[in-house]
């Protein structure tokens, strides 16, 4: 009779400690078969992610968040080398992630963090596949971006599976890890102070890069299907509607400047400069361009 009391107050103990552990505050966002967007306001996580302060919510123009995301790139950091470099969001998670992310941002308070989740495909050999999984966090502070990886290209069973075993905060000791950031143009890695870890302590984070908001990144063309159904963003009363993508073909080529005919008016020929940007970097067809063009040029 006795250990039966002890056993229900040992219990009792337990589930009253776990109840006091502080949980993290979940908002989703958006969400497809094989990746995620939502809002985190950590509750158990470092003192930096705990602290927030962040610059939120923050615009970012369609634009300007595909050319920051396709200027970040990893590579391999094992014992014996490194391997090339990859770019982290490529041309297809670019254009799934795109809106999902600047919807967050949008979204998110001073205390939230961008939270991101995906799942690729890699074939080896003939007949087999592998999920490959990549989690990680983004916030913006002190007019910079923060992008922290949980995981790379990490070989996953089943994507759910996934998303329960990598959900922690990123921020914590700068580990070594299988993988790390490669550092270019207007990006730097959070600096650390090392603590007695030995050898797997480093100087920096290499899961943590910085990047600066003010530099000026370039074109970041987009990989997309001609047709794409963005899912439903889980804010109340809103419903984002269908967004059409349409595909550049490589073949067409960039527009030669003197192909147009002279335009006497300034307004008119720096709009036809941007239309032409625009489609040279990818961002509209060259169907699009050309009916653009031909609106500007009818006025």
């Amino acid at each position: 009779m006795i250990q039966k009391i002890l056993a229900l107050l040992i219990t009792v103990a337990f589930f009253q400690g776990c109840s006091l552990i502080p949980r993290n505050q979940i908002r989703p966002v958006a969400k497809g078969e094989r990746w995620r967007v939502r809002l985190i306001k950590y509750e158990n996580g470092s003192d930096f992610i705990k602290n927030g302060g962040f610059q939120h919510p923050y615009d970012f123009s369609l634009l300007k968040l595909n050319r920051i995301l396709g200027a970040i790139y990893y590579r391999n950091s094992e014992l014996f080398g490194s391997g090339k470099k990859t770019r982290l969001f490529n041309k297809r998670v670019r254009a799934t992630l795109l809106r999902p992310l600047k919807q967050a941002f949008s979204m998110a308070r001073p205390d939230e963090v961008v939270d991101f989740s995906f799942m690729l495909s890699e074939r080896k050999l003939v007949f087999f596949n592998h999920d490959l999984f990549t989690s990680g966090i983004m916030f913006v502070k002190d007019g910079k971006l923060n992008v922290v990886m949980r995981v790379v290209d990490f070989q996953v069973e089943n994507f759910a599976d996934a998303l329960r075993q990598f959900a922690g905060d990123p921020t914590g000791r700068a580990l070594r890890n299988p993988w790390e950031f490669v550092v270019g143009p207007g990006q730097s890695l959070k600096p650390s102070k090392k603590s007695g870890l030995g050898i797997f302590q480093q100087s920096v984070y290499p899961n943590w890069l910085i990047i600066d908001l003010d530099y000026e990144f370039g074109p970041a063309p987009l990989k997309t299907r001609k047709k794409v159904n963005v899912p439903q963003v889980l804010t109340p009363n809103s419903s984002p509607p269908e967004v059409k993508f349409e595909t550049v073909k490589p073949s067409e080529g960039p527009i030669k400047t003197k192909t147009y005919t002279p335009i006497d008016d300034p307004e008119v020929r720096k709009k036809l400069q941007i239309l032409r940007d625009l489609y040279n970097s990818g961002a509209i067809s060259r169907k699009t361009y050309e009916r653009k063009k031909e609106e500007l040029l009818s006025r």
